[in-house]
């Protein structure tokens, strides 16, 4: 009986385990464009010349 028991918790961590993994997404994730300034390099590399 302690067995039977034991294995029932086992499967289901692992089938918990398994339900929980990332699958692979097929399709890359676009957030937005890649075609905007980067305001905060401009602004550092500005703040880095006028202390040199």
């Amino acid at each position: 009986m302690e067995l039977l028991i034991t294995a029932l918790i086992v499967g289901l961590v692992i089938y918990g385990l398994e339900r929980n993994k990332p699958h692979q997404v097929t399709r890359p994730h676009l957030y937005g464009s890649t075609d905007i300034q980067d305001r905060d390099q401009e602004r550092t590399s500005t703040d880095l010349l006028g202390r040199a």
